[in-house]
């Protein structure tokens, strides 16, 4: 059983990146010009979805995010050449309360490089890996409650409007947490900064590769998530999320909130 488990893995993993590298061409070459400001400094991850920007050589963002069951979650990232960025991230549950700390069983992996810059005909265009979900670990399904992206191609497009600047992201991907549900997923995500420093979020996700019919986890619908970030000069931001606006976690059938903060800067 465990020999056709590791077979099947692999055989995801091939087919991942088959069908990534083949709809990132797509998408790239598909895109049709637009009011591109490419001058605006793109995020690399909106809340849970990722985008097609990247840090810069030499630059490193740490992040910290609290949330419900007293969850903790810790990232590092550096940016290499321009054009890539690797990473690790770490989580825990029931950090602060009566509760046992559980710790996740494994590290995540962080890893994205630009394929294209963004231009007046065309958006960005990033792929990637990322193996860190967020909420408890399941040893029986071998996933988290929300799973990793896994192995993602993502498209950017940033505006400048009369009132700040607005980006939309999508993608694809396809999780290694695959046990239960084996599907290829899509993301999205807009921003809008309405003022200098204050930007306006939502994140979307498909939940192609959640939904089952035993009330674990995804109740048939999608996720999305709203946040309000701030920053303030040019190195530390913070974010107050609202998880699962439409209350798709069949365990909770709730909102939840989280706070984030992060910190960019130069080696």
């Amino acid at each position: 059983m465990k020999s056709f488990s590791t077979r099947q893995s692999s055989i995801g993993i091939r087919s991942g990146i088959r069908i990534l590298a083949i709809i990132g061409v797509i998408a790239a070459a598909g895109a049709g010009p637009g009011r591109v400001d490419a001058g605006v400094t793109e995020p690399i991850y909106m809340i849970e979805s990722p985008t097609a920007g990247i840090l810069s050589h030499g630059e490193y963002h740490i992040q910290g995010r609290i949330g419900p069951e007293s969850s903790l979650l810790l990232a590092f990232r550096v940016g290499i050449k321009n054009r890539v960025h690797i990473g690790v991230s770490f989580g825990m549950q029931q950090l602060f309360s009566y509760e046992q700390v559980e710790l996740n069983d494994r590290p995540g992996i962080l890893f994205r490089v630009r394929i294209l810059e963004e231009d007046d005909r065309r958006p960005g265009l990033g792929i990637g890996f990322s193996s860190q979900g967020t909420g408890f670990w399941s040893d029986e399904f071998e996933r988290y409650d929300r799973k990793s992206k896994g192995f993602y191609a993502v498209i950017s497009r940033n505006w400048k409007i009369p009132v700040g600047h607005f980006s939309l992201h999508g993608g694809l991907n396809y999780t290694l947490e695959n046990e239960d549900v084996d599907h290829l997923n899509a993301f999205a995500s807009a921003d809008w900064e309405a003022v200098a420093g204050l930007e306006f979020i939502l994140d979307f996700d498909g939940a192609f590769n959640d939904n089952l019919d035993d009330g674990r986890y995804g109740g048939g619908g999608v996720y999305i998530d709203g946040g309000i970030r701030v920053t303030y000069g040019e190195k530390l931001q913070m974010m107050l999320i609202f998880k699962d606006l439409t209350r798709n976690f069949t365990p909770e059938r709730r909102i939840g909130r989280e706070f984030e903060i992060a910190f960019v800067d130069f080696f």
